[in-house]
């Protein structure tokens, strides 16, 4: 199976594919649009979380067979980890929509807390975009961070949030 995997772009280590990402990329990007276009945050509320294999299974990807199949059967910890940051990505941007949506109105509240959802959004991204590519050594160390960001209130001052450079950190 793993020659079928690199000729496909998926990590013949992880057998993940990053193309999963786009289904994250795309709300966010979206939600860097609100401050400017409020109109934007209705296509936010649209979005709603999708499984791997949904994903896989509605998108153009010319090997989707085989990425479901290889998502099916990826090792562990890959698997276990890419599904835990993932439930908390999603449970993350939906309650980034609705708070957001509630503070439609005052302006300087709606940017500061969109930008601390979109810092943790991009850190628990980044972690993905890793165990995509096979790093888990830092298991507990990602475990934590993720855990952190989803406890994390985001009215709160972003300083104490892992930085891009902490993330990093984990994967050297």
């Amino acid at each position: 199976m793993k020659p079928r995997l690199t000729a496909a772009n998926i990590n013949e280590k992880s057998f993940l594919a990053t193309d999963y990402l786009n289904h994250f990329n795309e709300v966010v990007m979206l939600l860097e649009m609100v401050p400017d276009m409020l109109d934007m945050l209705e296509d936010c509320a649209d979005w709603s979380p999708k499984t791997y294999q949904k994903h896989f299974a509605d998108s153009g990807f010319a090997d989707k067979a085989l990425a479901i199949e290889a998502y099916e059967n990826a090792p562990e910890p890959s698997r276990t980890l890419f599904d835990n940051l993932t439930q908390r990505l999603n449970t993350l941007i939906l309650d980034a929509v609705a708070d957001i949506t509630a503070l439609v109105g005052d302006q300087e509240a709606l940017s500061y807390r969109l930008d601390a959802y979109l810092s943790d959004m991009r850190m628990l991204l980044s972690a993905l975009n890793g165990v995509i590519h096979g790093k888990t050594h830092m298991d507990e160390d990602l475990n934590h961070m993720s855990s952190a960001i989803s406890e994390k209130d985001p009215s709160a001052d972003t300083t104490e949030a892992a930085s891009q450079a902490d993330i990093d950190a984990l994967f050297d």
